[in-house]
């Protein structure tokens, strides 16, 4: 018995106890029946036989047997009928709060599916290379651009690997004369203008000749999903090299997941703040965010960001929120510093920074930026680098939180109005570091791209490039397609490990919907088709997250073992159910009786007529 559990032999005990009262119940009922003792009176002596008050054997026999009448037992059915009634009553919901209503859960191997999910979420991509001067096609034949994962097609007016000239392109010949003479940004609108059909897993390169000009081999990025380069013709080591570096980052897996970007509900909250530490009167900023900030600088960022997050942005104004550290004076900067390893420890959680209750994230947190006005006896306030230099924006990162860049007005003076607002050149300082440190959080900056001697353009009007936009996709539809799988493995196991713990239709119902979303993703991404992957694959995680957290599932329902359910429903259904038990054992007990003495009653009278005539 040492390793019974307490709890089951107490139950035993129970049971048994129960149990040795019924056979006890038993035994006295079937003892009972017609007791002849003679009537006494109170002083012990007998009482005549005459007397009313006697009741002998005879008379007691005539009573219990009403002459031969069958017993219509009517008792018995009323207790019969009220311990069905009751006890069909009381198991049913006994059964119902004890017994789990477990839906049917279709099983899936998870560990497949990771494995089919890994391989297919793959990035591929497919990259037409340009070259309008076919005494050029030999060498970009022979610099061996095809890179696992990279579909590369050359396309020529001379000769074209897929025997046409371009199946979304639409491009005039030849195009190096023209591109020659134009700027970046213009070349960049130009091959927008002609490849706008394609579709987004495709890349353009575009080798502008230069007529045996020597070049320096640099690569330009556009904002689009187009590259070019001015060559030569001529084999160039380091030039073939850094051409076949600028397709890696297509097929490049990201390292991990940044955290806003994993939200099942696929929403980014930004909330920007300006903070005054001390403002006193002609010494403390505001704006007209809506205005301002959000419709003149961060009007396109939603657009941009809209195929990984719904973007949404909103603005407060803080005072009296200082930081929590005091900065040192600098002779060397003659200013006020603050050290990188401080930054950690600048924000303070007093401060009554605050999100809309319109919309709080489902499992993710806002992204805060913050705008820090210091006091005027702090002014001006610069944040240093580990190199002790001044950064460049005035800002850091808070990992996990959102960033914060310092603002020093002009002067560090006080201004004839009571609160001054920002105008659209303060602005735009801020919300361009801002927007650089969102790109951080979001996992931009680990894009591998130190092999590739290029110059990236960068986007004017949203702050993300469109082949930026294409990895951050891809991240989405990795992360999503990984969290789906782990929930729906982790909900899987503990449906495997709790076998009485209830399980509604409509989990089993999500967690059907949810593993068809993934396929559905899986296939579509084998089709490359990467923005309706991800946002399959942005469904399924979110569905299996509402399976998981479902109110009636794993937090509204508990799973208790049979003893501790056996042991709260005793105490209500033995005091109701074994009182009736034992009145009906005991009236069945004197039907059965009084109906075999009434059989044989009838039976003796029926022969009294006959032994008289004899």
């Amino acid at each position: 018995f040492e390793d019974v559990p307490h709890d089951t032999l107490a139950l035993y005990g129970v049971v048994l106890a129960v149990c040795g009262r019924l056979v006890s119940e038993v035994k006295r009922l079937r003892s009972l029946g017609p007791d002849y003792v003679a009537a006494k009176d109170d002083a012990g002596a007998s009482v005549p036989e005459s007397s009313a008050e006697w009741l002998s054997p005879a008379r007691e026999l005539a009573k219990f047997t009403k002459d031969g009448a069958r017993p219509r037992g009517k008792r018995l059915i009323v207790i019969g009928y009220t311990l069905v009634v009751l006890s069909t009553t009381l198991i049913t919901a006994a059964y119902r709060v004890s017994v789990s209503k477990r839906a049917r859960v279709n099983r899936n191997d998870y560990h497949e599916m990771q494995l089919r999910a890994d391989a297919s979420v793959r990035r591929r991509a497919t990259v037409r290379v340009w070259v309008d001067h076919e005494r050029h096609l030999d060498n970009i034949h022979a610099m061996q651009l095809a890179i696992a994962g990279v579909d590369v097609e050359v396309i020529s007016p001379h000769r074209s690997s897929s025997g046409a000239f371009s199946s979304c392109a639409v491009v005039e010949t030849p195009w190096s004369t023209a591109l020659d003479k134009l700027v970046d940004d213009d070349i960049d609108v130009w091959i927008h203008e002609r490849v706008k059909s394609c579709p987004s897993s495709s890349y353009d390169v575009v080798f502008i000749s230069t007529d045996g000009e020597a070049v320096d081999g640099n690569i330009v990025l556009g904002q689009n999903r187009a590259a070019w380069m001015r060559y030569d013709g001529k084999s160039n080591p380091a030039f073939d090299a850094s051409a076949r570096a600028l397709f890696a980052p297509l097929t490049l897996q990201a390292p991990h997941m940044p955290p806003f970007l994993s939200t099942s509900d696929g929403v980014l909250l930004v909330s920007f703040s300006l903070v005054n530490a001390a403002p006193v009167k002609g010494y403390a900023l505001s704006w007209d965010f809506e205005r301002d900030v959000e419709e003149h600088f961060l009007g396109a960022l939603p657009g941009a960001l809209r195929r990984v997050l719904d973007t949404q942005i909103e603005g407060q104004v803080l005072r009296h929120a200082q930081s929590r550290i005091r900065p040192r004076w600098s002779e060397a900067h003659n200013a006020f510093v603050v050290d990188a390893a401080q930054t950690p420890f600048f924000i303070d959680s007093d401060w009554p920074i605050d999100t809309s209750v319109a919309y709080t994230p489902v499992n993710g947190k806002p992204l805060h930026f913050a705008v820090y006005v210091p006091p005027q006896h702090e002014c001006p306030l610069y944040i240093l680098d580990e190199h002790e230099q001044m950064s460049n924006t005035n800002g850091f990162i808070v990992e996990g939180w959102g960033g914060i860049v310092i603002f020093n007005p002009p002067g560090c003076s006080a201004h004839n109005e009571s609160e001054r607002k920002l105008n659209r050149e303060e602005i735009s300082k801020f919300v361009t570091a801002f927007v650089q440190q969102l790109r951080e959080h979001l996992g931009l900056t680990a894009m591998n791209l130190q092999k590739i001697k290029a110059t990236i353009l960068p986007p004017k009007e949203s702050g993300f490039a469109a082949w930026e936009v294409d990895a951050l996709v891809h991240a989405r539809l990795v992360s999503d397609s990984h969290s789906a799988i782990s929930t729906l493995s982790s909900l899987d196991k503990v449906i495997s490990d709790m076998p009485d713990m209830a399980i509604p239709q409509e989990i089993a119902d999500l967690i059907s919907d949810s593993t068809q979303s993934f396929e559905r993703a899986i296939a579509l991404a084998q089709e490359m088709r990467y923005d309706e992957a991800a946002a399959s694959a942005l469904h399924a995680h979110a569905v299996a997250e509402a399976a998981f957290f479902h109110p009636f599932s794993l937090d509204g329902l508990q799973s208790y073992p049979i003893e501790y359910k056996v042991a709260a429903l005793i105490p209500i259904l033995l005091p109701m159910l074994i009182p009736l038990l034992l009145a009906f054992m005991r009236e069945a007990n004197h039907f059965a009786l009084r109906t075999s003495c009434a059989e044989r009653a009838k039976r003796r009278k029926k022969s009294l007529p006959t032994k008289a005539k004899i």
